[in-house]
């Protein structure tokens, strides 16, 4: 109970402003937008190292920025552009023939 009572008081002592506390949250929300995505990229890429940094790391959104426009973006990219590839010339997708007995 003691803890709690000084805590209580710290806060009666020190006047935290309604400005600094809308600037937390949006720092939070902030943060918390780019670390959500980053994430379900990473595991929809089966990333695991870049899952385990981004989910360790707490960078206000920049290590999370990095993965997005530089990691993720150009692997993207080369996707699309050989689905475009493929849609273009009417080659069937490569597959690998079964094993013979």
């Amino acid at each position: 109970m003691k803890a709690n009572q000084s805590s209580m008081s710290w806060m009666r002592d020190h006047d935290v402003s309604a400005k600094s506390g809308t600037m937390v949250a949006a720092v939070v929300a902030w943060s918390l937008a780019w670390k959500g995505v980053s994430l379900w990229r990473a595991a929809r890429n089966d990333s695991k190292p870049w899952f385990v940094a981004l989910l360790l790391s707490n960078t206000l959104g920049v290590l999370d920025a990095i993965y997005l426009f530089l990691v993720d973006r150009p692997r993207r990219a080369r996707a699309r552009d050989e689905e475009w590839i493929l849609a273009t010339t009417g080659e069937p997708e490569q597959r690998t023939h079964p094993p013979e007995d």
